[in-house]
């Protein structure tokens, strides 16, 4: 028997959850030699390494044993997103047992088998993982009313938006390091001596439990920490080398196909396929061909070059989205109490334009749909 002391140097195994638009992505992003299979089409605006995004659970299955084969081609192996992956195992349980919907296997069954899908995908990262290859997985959050049994009254609490019940407690049980990201609510006394909450401006992630969350960490991290791989970058150091170049047979690119990034699958669908953002451009019209793309204002230019790169995207999206007034997207961000609608674009944070209104453009587009309406011009 072979009896070893001290600590000894190990790949991990992390998850990461948080809502839309904070930034999830781009922190995986920033992971030694990363390489995401994209569930939910996130990155398709990021300068990243990916697979193909998989259409079903048995293409998603494979991508990963592919990587255990091929360990030298990447240092981490990024899975964005765990609920949309979900919706994938829901799928194919229920081409498995020939339902229509998951409900409709009798005693909740289905979902223990959803479960067990998912025992086997953790069962083979965790052999990424000794192969010294680090594992992040990504999830959206959800607010719950949570009751507890022995006190009195309830409040919301965030959780991972899983199933709670077979498949949220295996994925928390199975991290290393549990991350809950968010932005900081600080609470403010107004004119008449009241607090009142104010969040949106700074983003930080916490590695230990609250009632309010869960969390957890085994390195004695802070609590909280800012919302930057930096603050956790000596936890992983490059255990493997350089991404290598795939090459493989080149196959027939099918013809694009642009789909909402919001869609999902809803239970009961029989087809094993998750939308995905794909690189196509929308179709123009004649119509807007000819229409000239208005100049960009100065409220949304700045002299400092990565701020006015970071304006320019999302000049692009408001263009592309026929959004053509800034005082809409403004009036939206003051809705949101992220800035007062007096503060220009060009004065917001650019973390804030990039990894909020840019990443997330979809949500905020159609609030500022909405808002277009209400607006009096």
């Amino acid at each position: 028997m072979n009896i070893t002391r001290g600590k000894k140097e190990t790949a991990l195994k992390v998850v990461l959850y948080g809502p839309e638009g904070i930034g999830k992505s781009t922190f995986a992003s920033q992971f030694p030699g990363v390489v995401f299979i994209d569930t939910e089409g996130s990155t398709s605006h990021m300068d990243v390494a990916r697979t193909d995004s998989p259409r079903s659970w048995a293409e998603l299955m494979e991508q990963v044993r592919w990587f255990q084969a091929n360990k030298d081609s990447l240092g981490t192996l990024a899975i964005d997103t765990l609920d949309w992956a979900e919706k994938l195992a829901m799928v194919e349980v229920c081409r498995k047992k020939h339902v229509e919907s998951i409900e409709d296997i009798a005693y909740g069954k289905g979902y223990v088998f959803m479960k067990d899908l998912f025992r086997e995908l953790l069962e083979e990262l965790d052999k990424l993982k000794e192969n010294g290859i680090h594992i992040i997985l990504t999830a959206h959050a959800q607010i719950k009313k949570f009751e507890q049994p022995d006190e009195l009254g309830s409040y919301d609490r965030f959780s991972l938006k899983l199933n709670e019940k077979n498949i949220a407690p295996l994925v928390k049980e199975w991290a290393d390091l549990l991350l809950f990201a968010n932005f900081k609510t600080d609470v403010v006394k107004t004119g008449d001596g009241k607090s009142k909450g104010r969040g949106g401006e700074k983003r930080v992630m916490y590695t230990q439990h609250s009632a309010c969350w869960d969390a957890k960490n085994r390195f004695e991290l802070g609590n909280p920490l800012p919302f930057e791989f930096g603050a956790i970058a000596e936890l992983f150091p490059s255990m493997a080398g350089p991404v290598a170049e795939i090459h493989e047979e080149p196959k027939p690119a099918p013809e694009p196909v642009r789909v909402a990034p919001a869609a999902v699958v809803t239970e009961g669908s029989s087809v094993p396929a998750v939308a995905a953002v794909l690189s196509a451009p929308a179709k123009k019209t004649k119509k807007q061909e000819q229409k000239p793309r208005p100049e960009r204002p100065d409220s949304m230019r700045s002299d400092n070059e990565e701020k006015d790169a970071a304006l320019q995207r999302l000049w692009n999206k408001m263009m592309d989205s026929g959004v053509e007034e800034p005082l809409i997207l403004m009036a939206v961000v003051a809705e949101k109490d992220y800035y007062d609608i007096t503060v220009p674009v060009k004065d917001y944070e650019t973390d804030f334009i990039q990894d909020v209104l840019i990443e997330a453009w979809d949500q905020v587009n159609s609030l500022c749909q909405t808002k277009m309406h209400d607006l009096p011009f």
